[in-house]
């Protein structure tokens, strides 16, 4: 009995290590790329009007085109929306004013690749306004965005069944004052992949278990 337990004990390392490439086969089985729905690295820009729509190659979406539209709220004020080396930009007169970027795409059903959008807000000097539009009807209401990556579920639009045959996205962005924004990476988020610290940590966790201490017999002779 002593000598079959000692054998099932020299084969634990080699369980462990089966263990953990099954666990992070299983991670990554379950992961959800991201969706890149505009890099913003395709020029394009406008002032007080209308441009587009203008077919971009920063995206992962297919048939994708971009159209830019710069408002201002008084009259004799400049309103400018400017894409260019990874930014959006977004600047305002006096009296503030409104911006869109409305994307066109070949239908795809984006609720099975993702459950979440990620907008991230490079720089601003005042306060500013983001509304989404799914599909012309499903609407993500005016909120205050500060600085960093903001996470929008598709369960906060008004219909998210919409994401099952998308077809167009809007963001509009509003604020008064002479506000100024710079924004990076409109993309999809999983929302259900773990962390890679997490990941590492399940990994170290099992590894340091097999290794990390002095191996002693599962039944010791008395």
């Amino acid at each position: 009995m002593l000598q079959r337990m000692n054998k099932v004990n020299k084969c634990l390392p080699g369980l462990r290590l089966v263990l953990l490439a099954l666990t992070l086969a299983l991670f990554a089985g379950n992961a959800v790329s991201a969706t890149l729905i505009d890099d913003f690295s395709d020029f394009q820009a406008i002032g007080n009007g209308s441009d587009g729509p203008l077919p971009i190659s920063g995206s992962d979406l297919s048939g994708i085109t971009r159209t830019l539209t710069a408002t201002p709220f008084a009259n004799g004020d400049t309103s400018e929306v400017v894409v260019e080396q990874g930014l959006l930009t977004v600047s305002n007169g006096s009296n503030g004013g409104f911006a869109s970027v409305l994307y066109s795409f070949d239908t795809i059903d984006l609720a099975s690749l993702a459950g979440a959008f990620v907008l991230a807000t490079e720089f601003m000097d005042l306060s500013h306004q983001v509304q989404l539009i799914a599909n012309g009807s499903s609407i993500f209401g005016f909120t205050d965005l500060g600085l960093g990556e903001h996470i929008i579920a598709f369960s906060q639009f008004s219909d998210a069944s919409v994401f099952g045959h998308l077809t167009s996205l809007e963001l509009k962005f509003q604020g008064t004052d002479a506000w100024d924004a710079q924004f990076r990476l409109l993309a999809t988020n999983g929302n259900s992949v773990p962390e890679p610290s997490v990941i590492a940590l399940l990994a170290i966790g099992l590894l340091a278990s097999g290794f990390g201490s002095p191996k002693k017999p599962l039944l010791a002779k008395v």
